[in-house]
C-alpha cells in the first residue's frame, strides 16, 4: 500500500501557487475595472461616428484606406453630409532619387519615398465637421532605400516593386495611426 507523504516543501510550494493565482487573478480584475486597454486597442471608434474619406480619384492608397479604417472599428459615411469625421488626402506623391553611385558613376543605391497629406476635421456640438482654416495639413511619409545592380535588373525591379506595396501599407497603417492620435482626446473625454 502506498502512503502519500505531504513534505513541508510540497505544502509551502502549494499554497505559494495559490497565493499567487490569486494575486492574478485580482490584478487582472483590477486592470479590467480601471480601464485599462493593451496598447494599439481602441474599442471607442465607433462612439465618434462615421468617417468620410475625402480624397480624390487620382490617390492610390484611398481603398486601402477606408478599409484600414473599418477594421479600426471605424464607421464610415457614404457622403461627406452624413459624416461626423472628415479625413482629407491629398498631394500624393511616389519618387525615387539616387543616394549613391560606384566610382564608374553607376548607380549603386536608390531611395524611394511616398507621401501623402492629411487633415483631420471633427464635428463640434453637433455641427457639421469643417476644415479650419489655420490648420495645416500633415504630412505622412514613408522612405526606403536598396541597392541597385545593372546586371540583376529584373530582379532589383522585382525587389523595388515589393517595396512599394510595403511602403503603401505602411503609408496606409500611419494615417491610421495619426488618425487615431488626433481623435484621441475626443475619446478620453
Amino acid at each position: 500500500m502506498l502512503v502519500s507523504q505531504t513534505t513541508p516543501e510540497s505544502q509551502t510550494a502549494s499554497s505559494s501557487r495559490g497565493v499567487c493565482l490569486v494575486v492574478l487573478v485580482f490584478m487582472a480584475l483590477a486592470l479590467q475595472g480601471c480601464g485599462f486597454h493593451p496598447r494599439g486597442s481602441f474599442t471607442r471608434a465607433t462612439e465618434l461616428g462615421s468617417v468620410y474619406v475625402d480624397a480624390g480619384q487620382d490617390l492610390s492608397i484611398t481603398e486601402e484606406v477606408r478599409e484600414a479604417l473599418i477594421d479600426s472599428s471605424f464607421t464610415l459615411a457614404s457622403n461627406r453630409d452624413d459624416a461626423m469625421i472628415l479625413l482629407r488626402l491629398t498631394n500624393e506623391t511616389e519618387s525615387e532619387r539616387v543616394v549613391s553611385v560606384t566610382s564608374n558613376g553607376r548607380i549603386s543605391e536608390l531611395e524611394l519615398t511616398h507621401a501623402i497629406n492629411m487633415l483631420i476635421a471633427e464635428s463640434e456640438n453637433g455641427e457639421a465637421p469643417v476644415y479650419q482654416p489655420a490648420q495645416g495639413f500633415n504630412r505622412v511619409e514613408v522612405t526606403r532605400e536598396y541597392t541597385y545592380d545593372e546586371t540583376g535588373v529584373l530582379g532589383k525591379e522585382n525587389e523595388a516593386r515589393i517595396l512599394r506595396e510595403e511602403m503603401k501599407r505602411d503609408l496606409v497603417r500611419q494615417i491610421i495611426l495619426r488618425s487615431i492620435a488626433s481623435l484621441a482626446p475626443s475619446i478620453a473625454s
